[in-house]
Parts: structure tokens; sequence; C-alpha cells
């Protein structure tokens, strides 16, 4: 196909819908992932740190005590030192597994009983070794490692081990209570004032805050997902568009503008470039270095797109078409789409002096300035915004008729009126162009 037939072509693909793609945005599990590992891990070093805490607080208070009355306390250091271990073990083992490779979503609630189990046993074997009620559970130092490890298991981003996590120790507290006899009324005694703080009122009252604590970190677990998740698929969602619409159009359809989904008639400038002879070019090129020779063409054409506010509607093989007054219309529109062919064609030439192409590379370019359809246009996979209209038309079949009128730049009158640039322009004829009826002014540039 020639360069000119593939532009028509092209032109008249803009007039029809894109076909739509069976891709779908990435769920949030997947891309959580490495960060519930990375949480794992984090979890795994603050039981580590537990232990090595409790050994150090245990060895130094003990010493203390010692040193102050020369009483031991072998027991408690007995039940304590358990404890330490425990927590050590299950560090190590976390560590083990908190690897992607190795990582499986079903460990967490495995260490989740792990820990439960710990802090009981730990409870369990204290109360026994002393002969005391269940009533003076939360009187013990080991009842401390629950809301501990019920804040550290946020970092696992995940409610539901929470939740489980909350009602193993609430229900675990209240059968160790019943099973070690726990004493429904304690007396108030005025020479230990202090027991009528273990009495049932003042368990219920620790147990209930204990597990209300466990659910409001589940919750904000559980509220910290959803946002997390929404933002997540925001980004993929603003990450697609940005894949299939320019930036400016696509920034504005991920804040919420459906507007353009409806579309629009305005008045815009439109640019279409082509590249001569691309087809004897591309044969005497390696695919390498036909990539790189195509990717340094069309970085050109970006480049002279940014510095007059242009918009890419799409590349086209070696070609690409340009919208200026995009997302919306400006008074100096068909300007800065003449002055963007005047600098394209400057870029082109110097390049052809840097590279030493042979034959170098020529390019076509017909501008026109008039009313089009514009919006987005595809579903929500594959989204396409483009110009329709017979604006769009007679830029592409003025681009085919500079090889017939051998000049680089064409411009519609429209276009060149649009812009107030009479005097840099000559007139090269009145003519309708291939389908039209109504003559059209052709201009190129006075002079270099």
């Amino acid at each position: 196909m020639s360069p000119g037939s593939r532009n028509q072509a092209a032109a008249d693909r803009l007039q029809s819908p894109a076909r739509t793609s069976g891709e779908c945005a990435p769920h949030t599990d997947p891309l959580l992932r490495d960060y519930e590992v990375t949480g794992e891990k984090i979890i795994a070093w603050i039981r580590l740190s537990i232990g090595a805490t409790l050994a150090l607080a245990l060895g130094g208070s003990t010493e203390i005590v010692n040193a102050a009355t020369g009483l031991h306390f072998a027991r408690f250091e007995q039940n304590a030192i358990l404890a330490i271990i425990g927590f050590a073990a299950s560090g190590f083992i976390g560590l083990a597994l908190a690897s992607p490779s190795r990582w499986r979503p079903s460990y967490a609630y495995a260490f989740v009983l792990t820990d439960v189990a710990l802090v009981l046993l730990a409870l369990a074997a204290a109360i026994q070794e002393r002969a005391l009620p269940g009533n003076a559970i939360p009187g013990l130092p080991i009842l401390w490692a629950a809301p501990l490890l019920l804040a550290v298991g946020a970092l696992r981003y995940d409610h539901r081990t929470q939740l489980l996590a909350t009602a193993l120790f609430g229900f675990g507290l209240i059968l160790l209570a019943i099973g070690l006899q726990a004493q429904l009324i304690v007396g108030s005694d005025l020479a230990r004032p202090w027991a009528g703080l273990f009495s049932l009122p003042s368990n219920v009252m620790r147990l209930v805050l204990l597990v209300f604590g466990g659910i409001a970190t589940a919750l904000a677990v559980w509220r910290s997902r959803q946002l997390l998740d929404l933002a997540v698929r925001e980004a993929v969602r603003e990450a697609n568009l940005a894949r299939f619409l320019p930036a400016e159009v696509a920034q504005r359809l991920a804040a919420g503008e459906h507007g353009l989904h409806a579309g629009r008639r305005q008045a815009l400038a439109i640019l279409f470039v082509d590249m001569r002879d691309a087809t004897t070019i591309a044969e005497t090129m390696a695919p390498e270095r036909l990539s790189i020779f195509l990717s340094s063409f069309r970085r050109r054409v970006m480049r002279t797109a940014v510095a007059h506010g242009g918009v890419i509607d799409k590349f086209i093989g070696d070609g690409a078409l340009l919208l200026f007054g995009i997302p919306e219309p400006g008074s100096h529109d068909a300007a800065n789409a003449l002055n963007a062919a005047r600098q394209l064609v400057g870029l082109v030439e110097r390049w052809n002096m840097k590279r030493n192409h042979i034959p170098p590379v020529r390019i076509g370019i017909g501008i026109h300035y008039g009313e089009a359809f514009c919006g987005v246009i595809g579903e929500e996979v594959r989204l396409e915004f483009t110009a329709l209209g017979d604006a769009v038309n007679v830029a592409a079949r003025l681009e085919q008729a500079t090889k017939r009128y051998g000049v680089t730049i064409l411009a519609s009158e429209a276009a060149v009126d649009a812009a107030g640039e009479r005097a840099l322009w000559r007139e090269l004829g009145r003519e309708p162009l291939l389908g039209r009826i109504e003559p059209l002014g052709i201009y190129t540039l006075a002079a270099r």
C-alpha cells in the first residue's frame, strides 16, 4: 500500500469506533501479595524483639530484686523463659516462611493460632503454679501480650485474621477462667482493697475492652484495605487510560469528566505528517535498526507536539495525526499547528545531517483548520480519543497532495487565515480535493 493510500485509509478509519480487547484491570490481591509477605516478616521480627526484650527485662528486674531483698523468683523465671522461647521460635519460623516463594495465605491463620495458644498456655501455667483462681488472670504480665499481638496483626492488612485472633483471645480467656474455677464474687477485704480489682465486674470490663480493641483494629484494617483497593483500581484505570489516550484527555477522564464520552463539535487545527519512501528505507534496514529508526522519528514528532501544545491523536505506521485545540480550543491553535509543521521540518533536516541518511528522510505535512467531532470512543478496556469529520479528511488529502505539488508543507486557506499568516504563505491554487465538490485554497510557505 502506498503512503498516500495508507494515510487515506487511516483517515477513513477515524470514522469508525475502535475494537475492544479482552484486557481487564488486575485485581488488588495479587498486587498486595508482596506487601503481605513483607508485613509477615515485620511481625516475625517483632516476635523476636518481644522475646529479646522480655529476656532483658526479666534478667534485669530479678537481679535488682535479688540484690535489694535477697528474694528469688525461680518459678516466675521459668514461666517467663517458656514464653520467651515460644516467641523466639515463632519469630524464627515466621522469618523462614516470609518469602514470596514459600509464603501461603493460610500460614497467617496458623501464626494467629500459635500466638493465642502461646499466651493462653503461659497464663494457665502461671496461674496453676501459684494455685490462684481464674480471677487472677488479668494480673499476670503475659496477658499484656494479647493487645500487643492484636495491634501487630494489623500489619497483615487482613481483617479476617484480626477477627479470628480477637475471638480466640476472648473465648480462650473465658474458658481458661472457667477451667481454673474463677470466683464469680470476690469479697471486699479492707486489709486487701486491691482484691476488688479482680472481681467479676472488673474482669468483664477488661475483657470487653480487649475484645472491642480487637474489633476496632479489624475494622481499621478492613477500611484501610478498602481504601487501598480503591486507590489501586483508580491507579490502574488511570494507567490504562494513559496507555490509550492523550495525557491531557486521560487526566480529565480519570477526574470524572464523562462529557468526553458524549463528544462535541469544535474548531481545531489538524496536522497530518507522513514519511516519504518509508517502504524503500525499511527494505534496506534490519528489523532492529528499523525499530530504532521509527522510534527516532516518532520522538521528534512528540517533541514538536509538546512544544506547540498539540496532542498526538495516534501514530499510523510512519505517520501521525496531531490535533491542536484539545481538550479546549484556543485562539492560537492554527498558528501552533503551522509553527509545529515548520519546526518538524527543521528537526528532520538536522536529523538527516546528523545521521547522514541515504536516502535522506523526507516528510509531507498537511494542515487544515475546521470543525470536527471530538470525543472518546470504545469500551473501558480499549478507549480511543479521536477527531471525526470532513476537516480530518481534508488534512489527510492535503498531506497526499504535497507529492503532487512537490512541496513539504501544504496548508488550507482556513488554517492560514485562522493563524493570521497570509504574508508568510503563497497560494498554489484552488481546487476540490478528492471526494469534495467545493474548491479549497491550497497554500505553501512563501520562503524558507
